[in-house]
């Protein structure tokens, strides 16, 4: 499971919140120039954690935002063509979901992250696809 180091998923976590980088540099006490870096390695964690698992499993990848950390992709479950949505959490790292029926700490997750602003799944669903 990847999970990015502590100090990394912070600097990532407060710019997934819509901090820019000269204020989460006065927050944490270090450069702006750290701040740029920690997210550049983390983005670049994600993408290829978020390509690694569509590789293992076989998942086409429609999308990938590494800087509010999720992927959309298609993918088969049973025999049947379903989308895949996979995101990073805080703390826990990569989980994926199949299917449009996303559980609410999930809807949850994706406000609190500003992938959408009012918790609900077909809001989440059309950010997602766009």
């Amino acid at each position: 499971m990847l999970r990015l180091p502590e100090g990394m998923e912070r600097v990532w976590l407060m710019r997934a919140k819509g901090m820019r980088e000269v204020e989460i540099a006065e927050a944490l006490g270090v450069s702006r120039q750290a701040v740029n870096k920690a997210l550049k390695d983390a983005r670049v964690k994600l993408f290829e954690a978020f390509f690694g698992i569509a590789g293992v499993f076989g998942f086409e990848v429609i999308r990938v935002n590494a800087e509010k950390g999720f992927m959309v992709a298609r993918g088969k479950c049973l025999d049947k063509n379903v989308r895949v949505y996979a995101f990073y959490f805080p703390g826990k790292g990569i989980r994926a979901f199949f299917g449009e029926d996303l559980p609410e700490y999930v809807i949850e997750h994706a406000v609190e992250m500003g992938i959408i602003r009012k918790p609900e799944r077909e809001e989440l669903i059309k950010a997602l696809e766009s």
